[in-house]
């Protein structure tokens, strides 16, 4: 019988269908290497967060295929799973609905400064700014893919214009395709979608926020590696931008002494933009349905590598 180890948190989705398909499920915390290569004779793997590379996979001969559970898998290193023969995989889409309404959810909450404003009901908080409205206002979406399209799609009824920028030119329902340049210099909010690579990454720097309109919001429900994180701060604080929604930072978990955090024109979230029942389980069964065709010699649908 084939193994494959999961993470204590996995939905009951993935567990139900690997064990369908004559698989041992074997589970644990996945928080260090340990965890990893104390069953070396695992022929699968669904991986959440933890980073694995040569150390890990040196020890693990009979893996085949390393399933992310989830979109990003800059928590991979490809190269070393080329060497080993891994396929990798993802699941793009399958949590695109709960990321962009986390997506528009910090547009609202950063916009209008609404955290700010519940602290001050038991916070000494005062002199809090007036947000602006999303409504009427033009969205720069950077990443179109599943979740910049589900944004744009949620973005319907606030007769935002929307400027998307992508490798490739793709259905705009609420505006078109842009450049990036129109998108930093035109956009009231910035939404970034993208995955961490190193074409993308310190991509929104201090020249780029130079161009941005005085009273912007930033939105990243990407990766925190894609904003150069004291050039944000920076901007944040001598007015260059306006404010910032950010559910992903640059070192994750977020330090308690970040100094986002303690800005007045912040809201910040810890990385839980997928975290949804519906998105928990589609992600689940995805990653699952991965693993049994590769163990099974068929090919993946949605390989990495």
């Amino acid at each position: 019988m084939k193994k494959v180890l999961v993470f204590d948190e996995i939905a009951e989705t993935a567990i139900t269908y690997l064990k369908a398909n004559d698989i041992d499920v074997i589970s644990n915390k996945q928080h260090d290497d340990n965890d990893f290569t104390a069953h070396p004779d695992v022929d699968g793997m669904i991986l959440m967060m933890h980073p694995v590379s040569e150390q890990v996979l040196s020890q693990m001969p009979k893996l085949k295929v390393i399933a992310r559970y989830g979109v990003g898998y800059d928590n991979v290193n490809l190269d070393d799973a080329d060497a080993h023969g891994i396929i990798v995989t993802n699941t793009p889409g399958a949590n695109a609905t709960a990321v962009a309404e986390t997506a528009v959810m910090h547009m609202l909450m950063a916009g209008r400064l609404f955290y700010q404003q519940r602290l001050s009901i038991t916070e000494d908080v005062n002199n809090i700014k007036i947000g602006q409205e999303v409504t009427n206002k033009t969205v720069g979406i950077i990443g179109f893919g599943a979740i910049g399209q589900k944004i744009d799609q949620l973005l319907t009824g606030f007769n935002v214009k929307v400027l998307a920028y992508a490798r490739h030119n793709k259905v705009v329902e609420n505006g078109r395709m842009a450049s990036l340049e129109e998108i930093y210099t035109q956009s009231d909010f910035v939404v970034m979608a993208l995955p961490a690579t190193p074409e993308t990454n310190n991509m929104i720097d201090r020249v780029v926020f130079k161009k941005m309109k005085s009273n912007a919001v930033l939105v990243n429900i990407g990766r925190g590696t894609v904003i150069d994180e004291q050039a944000l701060i920076h901007a944040l604080k001598s007015g260059e931008i306006a404010g910032a929604g950010l559910d992903v930072v640059a070192v994750e978990p977020i330090s308690e002494d970040n100094e986002l955090l303690s800005l007045p024109n912040v809201f910040v979230t810890p990385h839980v933009a997928a975290k949804s029942r519906e998105a928990f389980d589609t992600v689940g069964l995805t990653a699952a349905e991965e693993v049994v065709r590769v163990l099974n010699g068929q090919e993946p649908r949605y390989k990495v590598n």
